[in-house]
């Protein structure tokens, strides 16, 4: 009988099956997205982390969780809209872009690191720092490093909607209409990141994920973290 046990697996998202039957979606260390039943009167909640095994009779069945513990990432934000938004809108982007059953480790770690850093001053520009490692585990990974027409890597501003990758602020002056804003934060340390920052570097990873990544729609509340 095909199982395995997990110990720190972040809920995606909950969905009613039945009476006091739940389909769960978590993102584990072990088997990256996945699914179960989980047969309990009140459901897990979304963003909060489980301990237990999942355990099927065959390994194609969608099987069941056997939840251990619970341990909810909300209680020290109910009071913080923007928090609760990035939390949300990383459960939505992991639940609906990731494959089933594929094996993230290194982008699983990142993720679990991002949710422990919440507490601090700069969780925003980490949001959008995630997005771009979330790209990077689906292929698509945005190439910072140096100018794509061999200009200044010192003075990076703009990045190629079909490349991914950064272009200098005097190589891509004449077409910077159809380039795409490369906020500094983004590439290099910044102890400050401002809301213009921030809100060019959101609307440079949505790009790249409804037109690279395959996303259909934004999550509704990712505005709402800046």
């Amino acid at each position: 009988m095909p199982e395995f046990s997990f110990s720190k697996a972040l809920v995606l998202s909950v969905k009613p099956l039945g009476d006091k039957k739940f389909i769960v979606s978590l993102f584990t260390k072990e088997k990256g997205k996945h699914l179960g039943i989980v047969k309990k009167k009140t459901p897990p909640m979304t963003a909060s982390f489980l301990s237990g095994r999942w355990q099927a009779r065959l390994i194609e069945q969608m099987g069941a969780y056997y939840i251990e513990d619970e341990h909810s990432t909300h209680l020290s934000f109910l009071d913080d809209a923007k928090r609760l938004s990035a939390l949300s809108s990383v459960c939505f982007l992991l639940d609906v872009l990731l494959p089933e059953r594929v094996e993230y480790e290194f982008f699983y770690i990142k993720t679990v690191d991002f949710f422990n850093s919440l507490t601090q001053p700069d969780f925003q520009a980490r949001y959008v720092l995630w997005e771009k490692s979330l790209l990077e585990a689906l292929g698509f990974a945005l190439d910072f490093s140096k100018c794509a027409g061999g200009g200044d890597s010192t003075d990076l501003a703009y990045v190629s909607p079909k490349s991914g990758r950064a272009v200098s602020r005097k190589m891509g002056e004449p077409y910077k209409d159809k380039l795409l804003p490369l906020p500094k934060f983004m590439h290099t340390d910044c102890e400050e990141v401002d809301k213009e920052a921030l809100l060019a570097g959101l609307n440079t990873t949505a790009y790249f994920l409804l037109n690279h990544a395959g996303l259909k729609q934004l999550p509704i509340l990712r505005n709402s973290i800046v």
